[in-house]
């Protein structure tokens, strides 16, 4: 199993926006993700404002590298980022695998 979490900052005071969009990139992965994995969304309660996480697990690396890489040739991924790229801070997304021990 490996999970990686995608992190981002919120730069928009519109939260009813901002939530919409979580919710709508969300289960756009969650739709797409490799059988046996899974996608939640997170926000930070106790420390820094408007920093969302995305939880994306996968039975394997190969899976998960195989899910990421189809996504960008969708029309409605591509889509769904640009309708959200004015609520987040623009450099400030990354990402990080973890693999179960």
């Amino acid at each position: 199993m490996v999970r990686m979490i995608r992190k981002a900052q919120v730069d928009s005071s519109d939260g009813v926006r901002v939530r919409a969009w979580i919710a709508s990139y969300t289960a756009h992965l969650a739709e797409r993700v490799p059988d046996g994995g899974a996608v939640t969304s997170w926000m930070e309660a106790y420390g820094a404002y408007g920093v969302v996480y995305w939880m994306i697990d996968a039975p394997d690396l190969g899976s998960l590298d195989a899910y990421l890489d189809s996504l960008p040739s969708e029309e409605s991924y591509r889509e769904l980022l640009m309708g959200g790229s004015d609520l987040f801070v623009s450099g400030q997304t990354s990402d990080l695998l973890l693999k179960s021990v």
